[in-house]
């Protein structure tokens, strides 16, 4: 309508994959419904035929993924820096990276933070941290002005250096703010009360609710979620799918946990797996590691739009 003199120009050509990648494309992209027709082709070789593999949870693609790589680099005297994984988003990275952290195969992501580094992963992941020990202090200041709810730096200085004086944790002084007399307005005091009720109406279903459950919850109820949703830039939608990933996460792990329970019981009580547990779990995988820039010996993992002009063995 706007440009009825255009001119199409396909780029049909592809210069870099074998026949039976580009026929593959070529084949699952047929299936969209609206498309603007483009045939690609190449002039190389037929090459290897692709290899399918069943899934039945990202976890278990994590898993077959990084055994395939320990046991080629074992057959085939390779290298980790020989090694690619690409994925369509950045939120895909979850599985991989706690499937080679399994087996001890290191790797750096590029373009981009590894999943439990990331900001909103790490805000929500507080937010059960704190759930499980209402004293950790980390947690806290992480958390206790996210999403914004009017409490400033300079109210929570005051809880800090109250909590000095008296020698006592933040969370003592926030759970009982009129007995420690800060010195804030009736309405930041008002506040803080809110808060600590949230975090210990959480910490009270500990017991009740299974890992799934209970984070499932903290992350609505916090308003955590719908700060992430509300946001509708590029940046927020992979924030918000990165919270969606760490949540799907959690299922899977409750579930496996709970399945494995149940072959194990013998019809005894079922235990079940609490959010503790969980944070015990995955301890290793939120660990602040310094990456080494020396070591070029990893398995590289990145968005297939970042491997662009990126060539590797495998």
């Amino acid at each position: 309508k706007d440009y009825p003199d255009l001119k199409v120009f396909k780029l049909e050509q592809n210069y870099r994959s074998t026949r039976s990648i580009v026929n593959a494309a070529n084949s699952v992209i047929a299936n969209n419904k609206q498309q603007l027709h483009k045939e690609v082709w190449t002039d190389n070789p037929e090459g290897e035929k692709l290899t399918l593999i069943n899934a039945l949870t990202d976890n278990e693609e994590g898993f077959q993924v990084a055994r395939t790589i320990f046991e080629q680099k074992a057959n085939g005297n390779l290298q980790n820096r020989d090694f690619a994984i690409v994925y369509r988003t950045n939120a895909q990275s979850r599985s991989m990276e706690e499937a080679l952290r399994k087996i001890n195969i290191s790797y750096r992501i590029y373009g981009g933070l590894s999943f439990y580094q990331r900001k909103e992963v790490k805000d929500l992941l507080a937010y059960f941290r704190l759930a499980v020990n209402n004293n950790d202090e980390e947690a806290l200041k992480r958390v206790i002005n996210y999403p914004a709810r009017g409490i400033g730096l300079r109210s929570f200085e005051k809880i800090i250096v109250a909590a000095s004086e008296g020698g006592i944790t933040p969370w003592e002084v926030i759970s009982n703010l009129r007995k420690f007399r800060v010195q804030i307005s009736s309405g930041i005091e008002e506040k803080f009360l809110d808060f600590s009720t949230m975090i210990k109406s959480f910490s009270a279903q500990l017991l009740t609710k299974n890992a799934n459950d209970l984070g499932e919850l903290i992350a609505s109820s916090s308003g955590l979620v719908k700060d992430l949703y509300n946001n509708q830039t590029p940046e927020g939608l992979s924030r918000y799918e990165n919270i969606q990933e760490l949540l799907g996460g959690l299922k899977e792990y409750t579930e496996n946990w709970e399945a494995k329970n149940e072959m194990e019981s013998n019809g005894s009580i079922m235990q079940e797996p609490g959010l503790g547990i969980y944070l015990q779990e995955i301890s290793l995988l939120t660990d602040d590691a310094k990456d080494d820039p020396n070591d070029n010996n990893r398995v590289s993992l990145m968005t297939i739009h970042a491997a662009k002009g990126l060539e590797f063995p495998v």
